[in-house]
């Protein structure tokens, strides 16, 4: 008698569904949110390490129904910190308050909630306690300087995966804590691996199929002309592979300096065209390239793409800009301003040399001078010069500057160094005929200090006078015998 098969398959998968379904409630009754702040480190937590963001998400998704306040928000945030493992080989996320308000358009206070939800849940645990210290000068430690700059401590999280949901899935784990690691799965564990595996399986090739936006009456079959034997191995036909059309472009192509230029044309025109301001030069450029060609200028362009009627709800102005500039020139609407190639001036900046000479040379002063001043100004310095060369006791030029140190230093009055005047001022008072001192103004002369001073240089032009008439009485007196 032969066993129904189907009919063991389904009792074995109610079996398994039963016994993954007990193991859910008890883990959901046994599981214990971690709110003890001690236990939320990595090095204390009882959750083990995950590297991969699937596996991170799916344990969230597990996990988010054991917290009485998390939800939908909880798994955006997780979502966000599972986008962010691939960038540590580690898993480990940096955790940037204002720009995780920014991307999922939260407050700051929901999205710190919400961060402990996941803290709580023994999804993610604490690997570096964000701060303003400066981590540049812990790392520098000794050798840090002002000049190393500050960069703030990062708030890191590691992402890690709670005993539970090893348990829910039939995760056989060995070790425990953040160093556990997945070695197997029990039987339900593999049982729901393999379902999940064909699950993905499914919805790739579901991705890869392209879906028919007709239905099979619209859809042109292949004729049978267009199916080719091939004689020879395998006995298949095969439709013939159509040659690849190139497309084409009329016209000479633009060239890299083309381009350049056409760029640079496209922002003069943006700055006199409103409607223009905020689009790409690029593509605007792009878009005026059959008007470029033709030799339009940029006041001609920002004049035509004036007189347009904008619409108020214009949001891509190059496309409008093509679009119309397309119409108009299936209409005959754009004026007829076509320069020969020929004709196209070359500025390498002489015409506008050219239009200074012109413009001076007719100016009503320039002509005064030319026909009243320039002749006799002329003879005038010529006569000079020749007068100059003509004199012989002209007195030789010496610049004052290089003169010796010594001159400089004996032309100085004798007071004190004290606030200096400069080597300017200096040649400023000699230039005058006066002496400039180099000191500040004294204060008011003591005539008793005077007196005193006077009286001491007497004395000492007395004792210097009788101090020689010593030396000469006594060289006297030895020269004596001799004769």
């Amino acid at each position: 008698m032969m066993p129904d098969l189907p009919a063991r398959r389904h009792a074995y998968q109610q079996s398994a569904a039963a016994n993954t379904l007990a193991v859910e409630q008890s883990s959901r009754e046994r599981f214990t949110l971690v709110t003890q702040p001690s236990e939320q480190e990595w090095d204390t937590t009882r959750s083990r390490q995950l590297r991969h963001a699937s596996d991170f998400l799916a344990a969230a998704r597990y996990m988010i129904r054991h917290h009485p306040k998390a939800g939908p928000t909880t798994l955006r945030l997780a979502a966000a910190f599972a986008a962010r493992m691939h960038r540590s080989q580690h898993g480990h996320v940096v955790f940037n308050v204002a720009a995780t308000v920014d991307e999922l358009g939260l407050s700051r206070r929901t999205v710190l909630a919400h961060a402990r939800y996941l803290r709580e849940l023994g999804l993610i645990a604490w690997v570096e306690h964000g701060s303003k210290r400066n981590v540049l000068r812990a790392r520098a430690g000794q050798s840090w300087a002002p000049g190393h700059g500050y960069r703030g401590t990062a708030t890191l999280y590691a992402p890690v995966a709670p005993p539970a949901w090893d348990q829910a899935q039939g995760h056989r784990i060995r070790g425990t804590g953040y160093q556990a690691r997945l070695v197997g799965y029990t039987a339900q564990g593999r049982a729901r691996a393999v379902a999940a595996a064909r699950s993905r399986s499914r919805a790739r090739q579901a991705r890869s199929t392209p879906t028919r936006r007709c239905t099979p009456s619209v859809v042109v079959t292949s004729a049978p002309s267009h199916l080719q034997v091939v004689t020879g191995g395998k006995n298949n036909t095969r439709p013939a592979r159509k040659p690849a059309r190139v497309r084409r472009r009329s016209g000479a192509p633009f060239t890299p300096l083309a381009c350049q230029q056409g760029i640079a044309l496209a922002e003069q025109v943006q700055r006199q065209v409103w409607w223009l301001y905020t689009a790409c030069s690029r593509r605007i450029a792009y878009a005026l390239r059959p008007l470029i060609a033709a030799g339009w200028t940029a006041p001609q362009l920002a004049a035509e793409l004036a007189t347009w009627g904008v619409p108020s709800h214009l949001k891509d102005s190059a496309a409008y800009l093509r679009y119309e500039l397309r119409r108009r020139q299936q209409h005959n609407e754009l004026p007829q301003t076509e320069i020969p190639a020929h004709d196209q001036p070359i500025d390498d900046g002489s015409r506008y040399e050219a239009m200074l000479r012109n413009r001076a040379t007719r100016a009503p002063a320039f002509r005064r001078y030319a026909d009243q001043t320039r002749d006799a100004l002329r003879d005038e310095l010529a006569r000079q010069r020749r007068g100059r060369r003509e004199q012989s006791d002209r007195p030789v030029y010496r610049p004052m500057l290089r003169e010796p140190e010594e001159v400089f230093l004996a032309s100085l009055p004798s007071d004190t160094w004290t606030d200096a005047p400069t080597p300017r001022e200096i040649y400023a008072a000699r230039a005058r005929g006066a002496s400039e001192g180099r000191g500040r103004a004294l204060s008011r002369v003591r005539l008793d200090v005077q007196q005193h001073l006077h009286e001491h240089a007497q004395a000492a032009q007395a004792c210097d006078r009788l101090r020689e008439s010593w030396q000469d009485l006594a060289d006297d007196q030895h020269g004596a015998p001799d004769e």
